[in-house]
């Protein structure tokens, strides 16, 4: 079953250069401590966008890019200690409800031509700091990102390779800091290893189908995300 998940979470993100880790995230919550789940979530997400770097540096919108990765690295440390120190029984429904109100933002997206030109710039800055706080608190740092470049008005090429080189970036800043507070265990790089070679050919087959593009990636993730959150959100409330 997590191989499964690591696969459909690396179709995801080969496809659109985000939602691997709103995906896997939020499968593997129904059976493991979000303590355990996020360090595996970042190891493999940073792993599997290697193969994406060198187009998306070559589409990633500098500005906005920079702006972002500067909320980011101010956000992250406060977000990893966080998850180091506080309790872990509400950080399930937490998750949830952060990807929930995400993909629902994802699936109310202005109609094309509509997206307004200064929000790039306006607002890279605090969407870099929520969503570093919250990659780094709960790998739920998909959502108010992809709700702001959505919005950006930045080209689709743009938006993909901004959000990848920013995850990228995240997932290794989160990683930086969870070791630091000693928050890393053989454990979870033992999972992250069973999990590498599913979530690289998922990977692989969703570039391909970018390539090919059949669907819209914004719809199916806005759905994915409202199925899996609401699932996990119900569940994380009923369970004793």
């Amino acid at each position: 079953m997590f191989m499964f998940l690591a696969f459909a979470a690396g179709v995801v993100r080969g496809y659109s250069g985000f939602g691997f880790a709103m995906v896997l995230t939020l499968g593997l919550l129904a059976s493991l401590a979000p303590a355990q789940v996020i360090p595996v979530v970042l190891m493999l997400d940073l792993l599997c966008s290697v193969s994406l770097w060198p187009n998306a540096l070559a589409t990633c919108h500098p500005r906005v890019g920079m702006r972002l990765v500067i909320g980011m690295l101010l956000a992250v440390p406060l977000g990893a200690l966080a998850l180091a120190r506080l309790p872990g029984y509400w950080m399930a429904p937490v998750t949830a409800a952060m990807c929930l109100v995400g993909g629902v933002l994802v699936l109310i997206r202005p109609a094309a031509g509509r997206a307004p030109k200064t929000l790039a710039s306006h607002w890279a800055l605090p969407a870099g700091l929520v969503s570093g706080l919250a990659t780094a608190m709960a790998s739920a740092g998909g959502p108010p990102l992809v709700v702001y470049l959505l919005r950006s008005g930045l080209s689709t090429a743009s938006v993909r390779g901004t959000a990848i080189i920013f995850f990228a970036v995240s997932s290794a800043s989160a990683l930086t800091s969870l070791w630091l507070l000693q928050a890393l265990n053989r454990t979870q790089v033992d999972l992250a290893v069973s999990l590498l070679l599913p979530a690289l050919a998922g990977n692989l087959l969703g570039q391909w189908l970018f390539r090919r593009k059949p669907m819209s990636l914004q719809t199916v993730i806005g759905v994915l995300l409202v199925v899996l959150s609401g699932a996990t959100l119900i569940n994380a409330l009923v369970t004793p």
